[in-house]
């Protein structure tokens, strides 16, 4: 009978993470696959700003709700009354984005010149971080009792709804930068309030120590989300004061197609870091430094696609006034590369509880960029912020290598593979730069190659694969 249970148990926990990968997967992809259409029905100035305005919402909720549903996991070991604790901790953020959006009503033209948009925005922005965290919640009580079901159902609602309203508003009001911005984050608010006040029903109490519980977790991790996130927008953010909207839009559209990498990377380490660490717990390096020169290699073959099929990609997403922004695509997509090696290691990191380390050496990379983007931006334009944000990854990368070798993780991966196959690719990302200049005919014979020599190997490996996948 207890074998029965585990079984189904175990069929339960597959299934869910099957489902939760392909959601994280869809939902991220929504963003990609409707950049054509926004593109061609927002100015490139509207573009801009719309880029701005997510820039700093993603950091608005960082600083106000502190990422305080990465709580529930350890939270339901702790409290027996976890509808409660959700409960508690969406009336804290509530409570301390109340407490910034007044001290913003203090001051109004200080922060509309520091957010470089107009008040109603900026006030947009508050109100819709008050209840951002409900949604959030509710999802991570669900991933952790496996109703993957209502998990989907509610990313994949969200995320539709809000494209769809976004859609019909930027088709029909005059305002289309308005029409974007209300009918994604207008939606998004809609959905959150209704979940928000499902959690205070469901949970009815606020209690000071659950506040402090959550706070006393998350406030020491605000300085590695905060910089993880400035270093992946304060470009597009310092673009806007230094440039202008025209060419944040030129950068954010490069900066989308770098998303192709990074959604696949993200979606994988759903299941690579839970396998990878438990190899490290079992000391199995050997295992892991196998599976990874094959999960490496086939990530970096669709980097060079991405760098040999860049023009035809940019037309695809942004059309022929888009056209400039060839330039600075291989550089931001290299910086995705970067993003997917030090994550290797951040996952070392986190096993080996070293999270502290973690915040110091992102916060490092984050102010590394800052000032490079300070420098460089006023003086040579929106592309030398793809190449301060790709130096900032590399450093991002050396300083977490760094970090898990001190953990005696490190052995998990063949570093000279990694720094090595790293500066080849480096190489091609230049050498892709002159081959946008030549005859498109040399690049689609190098990626009809490319796809070939993906095939043969796998064809020829697939024994070796499947085992790996199996494990």
């Amino acid at each position: 009978m207890n074998k029965l249970k585990n079984n189904t148990k175990t069929g339960t926990v597959i299934k869910a993470g099957i489902w939760y990968t392909l959601s994280s997967f869809l939902t991220r992809g929504v963003a990609f696959i409707t950049t054509p259409i926004f593109t061609r029905l927002l100015s490139s100035n509207d573009y801009g700003e719309y880029s701005n305005f997510v820039a700093w919402a993603g950091i608005i909720v960082i600083v106000a709700t502190m990422d305080m549903h990465a709580t529930v996991n350890s939270a339901r070991y702790d409290y027996n009354n976890l509808d409660g604790y959700l409960s508690s901790v969406a009336i804290t953020g509530t409570i301390v984005t109340s407490v910034l959006w007044g001290i913003v009503q203090l001051f109004p033209d200080f922060f509309c010149e520091f957010f470089s948009m107009e008040m109603p925005y900026i006030n947009l922005l508050f109100i819709i971080t008050m209840v951002s965290p409900a949604l959030q919640l509710l999802q991570a009580k669900n991933r952790i009792n496996y109703k993957y079901k209502s998990y989907v159902a509610l990313s994949f609602g969200s995320v539709f709804l809000s494209t769809f309203v976004s859609l019909l508003l930027v088709v029909f009001m005059q305002n289309k930068l308005a029409g974007r911005i209300i009918g994604h984050y207008g939606t998004v608010f809609l959905i959150d309030l209704c979940v928000y006040f499902y959690i205070i029903y469901k949970g009815r109490q606020f209690k000071w120590s659950e506040c402090k519980y959550a706070l006393l977790i998350c406030i020491p991790m605000v300085p590695h989300l905060l910089s993880k996130y400035i270093l992946n927008q304060s470009d597009r953010i310092m673009i806007k004061q230094f440039c202008g909207a025209s060419d944040t839009a030129f950068y954010s559209l490069a900066y989308n197609c770098a998303m192709i990498p990074i959604i696949l990377a993200t979606a994988t380490n759903i299941a690579w870091s839970p396998w990878s660490t438990e190899q490290v717990h079992h000391e199995k390096y050997s295992r892991i430094r196998q599976a990874s020169y094959y999960y490496i290699m086939l990530f970096y073959a669709i980097v060079v696609g991405i760098f040999l099929l860049g023009p035809e990609i940019i037309l695809i997403l942004g059309g022929e006034k888009y056209a400039q922004a060839v330039n600075v695509l291989p550089p931001v997509v290299m910086g995705a590369a970067f993003q997917f090696l030090y994550n290797l290691y951040v996952s070392l990191e986190q096993f080996a509880k070293k999270t502290i380390g973690m915040a110091i050496g992102t916060t490092t990379a984050a102010l590394i960029n800052i000032g490079l983007n300070w420098i460089f931006i006023p003086k040579f334009g929106y592309i030398a912020a793809a190449y301060t944000t790709l130096f900032g990854y590399a450093c991002l990368l050396i300083i977490h290598y760094l970090l898990a070798k001190r953990t005696g993780y490190s052995r998990a991966y063949d570093e000279k593979f990694i720094f090595i196959s790293i500066s080849f690719l480096f190489a091609i990302m230049l050498l892709s730069l002159w081959f946008y200049t030549i005859s498109p005919i040399i690049r689609y014979a190098l990626a009809t190659a490319m796809v070939f020599v993906v095939i043969y190997v796998g064809l020829k490996k697939q024994d070796l694969i499947k085992s790996i996948l199996r494990k």
